[in-house]
């Protein structure tokens, strides 16, 4: 053919194209169909069109038709309504999408705790639902109500007993020598025993309150600000500690078991009457409580007393002093353990902070009272925290030199006091799939133990079996059960009894506790015997309460916490009125004798039944709060 024509193809009945058609300019998008119900009829009418004849001359460029009115109506509203379904969907994405985050969050945290091979401590040492509490920012109106009513009832709670230890002797305080301006400081205000116990019970009252309200703030996702919470804390800790001692006369045994040693005699055989009868200024300025009864402390704590007796000659308060000292180091060393040991999980550490640190209990008992438990306490949980294995595999090692450091610190442990044997017990249940660990840590306990008793003696032994067995405090429950039967005084064989129930209630917790953090395996186990016997045997203070606190802040959060919460509150009332001399008025007489025997036996005893109820019905795990519940719930289809 010639140049000035060109072939023309086939009619076949069907279009042929070569590209996309081209787009006119200004058209923008009219022109293309936003939906499926649009595009076919664009597509209908470009196929139904008759191709050009022929005519010698190239055909002008394909153009694509201008689409109809119907057809660019029928788009534009096939567009808003992909606006609205993407509208409304888009909330419930976003709560789905938050949900599926949180889920993962605590899933991944769950694992990295079971298996240990990945996640830092701090994250498997995190209660199985910290990951799904609310992020920061995001608490609601109640939970930010009980942080701020948790902060403001500690404060009070500290606030009034600082106001009634510095008040002076009474019925709470004991009479001790002034050594102003050197510590112990305090004013000879004499105040009234009303006054004293009304504050004092507020200030137990209101901080068992704060506390159960932080718990459940921090529960809800309320995270406290760590450095005012420490550094509030930190001077609670040092203005109780130039305080006097109250709510015992302990601290004044102390310093005369510590004088007696210090005077090269042996506290396991003369006692604090002895002292006072040769004239000792000590012996004259101690409590006649116990007096007659040499130590039953173990040689380390003596070790402690000696030190402070040599420090402070011959004023007792200056030796109390001292040992409030060492008792308030005591207590910020378990503080900063748990801070150090928690920083990367923030409720997991506010929780454990408001267990020990901010407790206003605990720093009654180990501070506040004087007592050596802190001591016991602290040496005890870096011991147990030390025998932390590699990975969280059931039959992970400690190591020999874990294991031998771990043996050491927890049975200086158990050198301070007797009744702190159970940690000895869960740290060797721990280490037991291992010989070489098992042995270290017998050998680093029995260095310490039985070097310390050797020194002592065999009467530091065999008072401490005879004497220490035969006690029944006043406001054990065990009192509830033998004089309605006659007895007048604790009857043959009730230590039997105490040690079976004891024994089971230590194989329930084990059977049905929830599980403790992955690789620090000695932890449950020793909270296990510790929370037995503090729950069931006769002889029960509150300040023995103090290392089951410390174990129970690195463990799952879960029902316990409640449990000893509410545990702890009557029994600091018990006692906290018993360590001034002098009678007291009838009203305080029959308050005193209602709170020790009746309303405290009656919660320790409902402490040991709810404890076997938790574990029948498995009820031992704290249900999620419910804006968690409504968060992980699948949105509607």
């Amino acid at each position: 053919m010639g140049a000035g024509s060109m072939e023309i193809p086939e009619r076949t009945g069907a279009t042929t194209t070569t590209g996309p058609p081209a787009q006119k300019p200004g058209t923008g998008s009219a022109a293309q169909p936003a939906t499926a119900d649009a595009e076919p009829a664009a597509h209908q009418a470009q196929a139904t069109r008759e191709p050009e004849p022929a005519t010698g001359k190239a055909p002008p460029a394909t153009q694509e038709p201008r689409p109809t009115t119907r057809q660019a109506r029928a788009a534009e509203e096939a567009r808003a309504t992909t606006r609205q379904v993407k509208a409304t969907r888009k909330p419930q994405a976003t709560q789905q999408a938050r949900a599926t985050q949180e889920t993962q969050a605590a899933t991944q945290q769950t694992q990295a705790g079971q298996d240990g091979q990945s996640g830092t401590l701090e994250a498997q040492l995190a209660p199985p639902s910290a990951g799904l509490a609310a992020p920061p920012g995001t608490t609601d109106r109640l939970t930010t109500v009980l942080g701020w009513t948790a902060a403001a009832t500690i404060t009070v709670s500290v606030l009034l007993m600082i106001v009634v230890l510095g008040a002076g002797p009474s019925a709470v305080v004991p009479v001790i020598p002034r050594t102003w301006p050197a510590p112990p400081l305090w004013l000879a205000l004499h105040p009234s025993e009303t006054f004293v116990a009304i504050m004092i019970y507020g200030a137990f009252v209101l901080g068992g309150a704060g506390v159960f309200c932080g718990l459940v703030a921090v529960r809800r996702g309320a995270r406290p600000r760590m450095r005012w919470l420490l550094a509030a804390a930190a001077i609670a800790v040092v203005v109780l500690a130039i305080l006097p001692p109250g709510g015992s006369t302990d601290s004044l045994s102390y310093a005369a078991y510590g004088r007696i040693a210090a005077l090269g005699h042996n506290p396991y055989v003369m006692t604090p009457a002895q002292l006072r009868a040769i004239g000792d200024p000590i012996g004259l300025q101690t409590t006649r409580n116990w007096a007659k009864d040499p130590s039953l402390y173990g040689p380390v704590a003596t070790a402690a007393m000696w030190a402070a007796a040599k420090l402070g000659g011959t004023n007792i308060s200056t030796i109390i002093f001292i040992l409030k000292l060492l008792f308030a180091v005591s207590f910020g060393a378990v503080a900063l353990t748990l801070d150090r040991l928690l920083r990367g999980n923030p409720g997991a550490r506010a929780r454990a902070h408001l267990l020990w640190t901010a407790n206003p209990l605990t720093l009654w008992a180990v501070v506040g009272g004087a007592h050596a438990d802190g001591l016991g306490a602290a040496l005890g949980i870096i011991g147990i925290l030390l025998a932390r294995t590699a990975t969280a595999s059931p039959g992970a090692r400690i190591g020999v030199a874990r294991a031998l450091a771990a043996g050491l610190l927890v049975g200086a442990a158990i050198a301070v006091k007797a009744p702190l044997f159970p940690l000895g017990l869960g740290l060797a249940w721990a280490v037991r799939r291992s010989l070489k660990d098992l042995a270290a840590v017998a050998a680093g306990g029995l260095l310490v133990v039985g070097t310390g008793y050797v020194i002592a003696g065999q009467k530091a032994i065999t008072d401490l079996w005879t004497v220490g067995n035969g006690l029944v405090t006043f406001d054990s429950f065990w009192r509830l059960f033998y004089p309605p039967f006659g007895y007048t005084k604790e009857p043959g064989g009730l230590e039997l009894f105490a040690a079976i129930g004891l024994v089971a209630v230590a194989a329930l917790l084990a059977w049905k506790m929830p599980p403790g953090p992955a690789r620090l395996p000695a932890v449950r186990p020793a909270l296990v015997l510790m929370i037995a016997w503090v729950l069931v045997y006769p002889l029960q203070r509150p300040w023995y309460d103090a290392a089951a606190f410390c174990l129970m802040a690195v463990y799952t959060a879960s029902r316990l916490d409640w449990l000893m919460l509410v545990r702890a509150v009557p029994a600091a009332m018990a006692v906290a009125t018993g360590a001034g001399s002098g009678p007291h008025p009838p009203w305080l007489s029959q308050l005193i004798y209602f709170v020790g025997n009746e309303l405290t036996r009656w919660v320790r005893l409902s402490a040991v039944v709810a404890a076997v109820a938790l574990c029948a019905f498995g009820a031992w795990q704290l249900r999620r709060p419910r804006r968690e519940r409504l968060a992980a719930r699948p949105a509607p289809s």
